[in-house]
């Protein structure tokens, strides 16, 4: 058996091709007008960060389920370069504010644009949706044109069995837990084994597979924003920071754990420890972190009511 490297799931040796290729990153949009996306519930992992507006978008990276095709895609951000780098492989976006697009590009990171797609057959516009919402990332041919970029590290501590995850024995169950960033809003419930995610209000679904959005591990990090670039036409651009440490929450199994988080280089991932300092273990499967900024962000856990104490009978003579 071999393990995804991103999930800790199991495969037969040689049963999953895609495990000897790179990760095949993309800037999706999620903005009203995006919805639903594609491909988001074959994502290893996805990263849910807060860009100008208060509004946020996905950095989803695929691996051991690559899709056939992805999107929409969004320009790149600040933070985009510390989050994306350590995957290495492949990260795909529309362009974005020059400084962005260099940092992006010195990262040694195959970057994947509409114009350096062009005339390969890995990028399409689509035409059921609206620009700048529709280029989409025919998945499987680009990461079949980099297989030399070969497979991600492993990332983080999985387990195979979600009831011997950090959290499901070092944590308490809980029922939901709510990400709320100054534009938007993010709703994790666990229901049937799985976190679904609700978004402003409504089920985020998948228009692949018609299915509401989920996930196995929900990772909340509270973090720190940049706010010193100002765009002379949208204003101040934030940029989460993500190389320190901070405090976070993981959730698996039902269950929440407080954690702690460091990321101490670019090219390094995030680690994850228990409050007693070990490494944290996720059950085996996909996982969404969500940014939220420590400034204008708040995070809402709801945990299952106390049962009611049971009456004392009273004595009769």
């Amino acid at each position: 058996m071999v393990a995804a490297p991103l999930t800790g799931v199991e495969y037969p040796e040689g049963s999953n091709a895609f495990l000897a290729g790179p990760v095949v990153m993309g800037k999706i949009d999620n903005s009203s007008e995006a919805r639903p996306q594609l491909g988001l519930n074959s994502t290893d992992v996805v990263i849910d960060e807060m860009v100008e507006g208060g509004l946020t978008r996905f950095l989803a990276i695929w691996h051991s389920k690559m899709p056939v095709q992805f999107g929409p895609l969004r320009s790149v951000r600040p933070m985009d370069p510390d989050l994306a780098t350590a995957f290495g492989g492949i990260i795909n976006y529309s362009g974005g504010q020059a400084p962005f697009v260099r940092a992006m590009q010195a990262t040694g990171i195959y970057n994947g644009s509409e114009t350096s797609e062009l005339g390969k057959k890995t990028m399409t516009r689509v035409t059921d949706r609206v620009a700048p919402h529709n280029l989409f990332v025919n998945a499987q041919v680009q990461q079949s044109q980099h297989m030399n970029l070969g497979a991600p590290k492993p990332f983080l501590s999985f387990v195979a069995d979600p009831a011997q995850s950090s959290a499901a024995t070092e944590g308490k169950p809980v029922i939901s837990v709510k990400a709320q960033f100054p534009a938007a809003t993010a709703l994790w419930n666990w229901k049937n084994g799985l976190w679904l995610r609700t978004q402003d209000g409504k089920p985020l679904t998948d228009a692949g597979d018609k299915q509401q959005i989920s996930a196995v591990n929900v990772v909340v990090l509270r973090v720190a924003v940049d706010r010193s670039f100002k765009d002379p036409r949208y204003g101040f651009v934030p940029k989460t920071l993500l190389e320190g440490s901070g405090t976070g929450t993981v959730f698996s199994n039902g269950d929440a754990l407080k954690v702690t988080w460091t990321k101490t280089t670019q090219a390094g991932y995030v680690q994850l420890t228990d409050p007693t300092g070990n490494p944290v273990k996720l059950a085996a499967g996909n996982t969404w972190f969500e940014l939220v900024p420590s400034d204008v962000g708040n995070v809402t856990i709801t945990y299952p009511a106390a049962p009611k104490p049971t009456p004392t009978p009273t004595a009769t003579k």
